[in-house]
């Protein structure tokens, strides 16, 4: 059951990091949030990947993902939350509200990661 739940979770964000990163290069501004061209092209790449691991028929995939992702998501926004707005030269505009949403990002993509331990 766990496994399942992490692969519906992996592939649902994945598709939502997809469509958000393309959107934000439509639109700049979504929900008083700013999403800089970087920041979008991590949405992109990261929401591909996550599809490409949530739609294979491998559980380990899907677990990698979710603790690399949530891994990733998590240390973004204690970085934020520490003052950090971009990474150097590559700018995220990364602000409090961002900061929440990694982080809630981050520690649903680790627990669906650890549901979704190889067995």
């Amino acid at each position: 059951m766990g496994s399942t739940l992490a692969r519906i979770y992996v592939v649902l964000s994945a598709a939502i990091l997809l469509v958000v990163g393309v959107v934000g290069f439509f639109r700049h501004e979504m929900f008083n949030l700013r999403f800089p061209p970087a920041h979008n092209v991590f949405h992109l790449v990261s929401g591909a990947i996550g599809l490409w691991a949530g739609l294979r028929n491998n559980a380990n995939a899907v677990r990698r993902f979710g603790q690399i992702l949530g891994a990733i998501y998590t240390l973004v926004a204690i970085a934020g939350f520490a003052g950090l707005r971009d990474f150097g030269p590559i700018q995220l505009d990364l602000n409090t509200h961002f900061n929440f949403i990694h982080l809630g990002v981050g520690l649903l993509s680790l627990a669906a990661g650890f549901a979704g331990a190889a067995r």
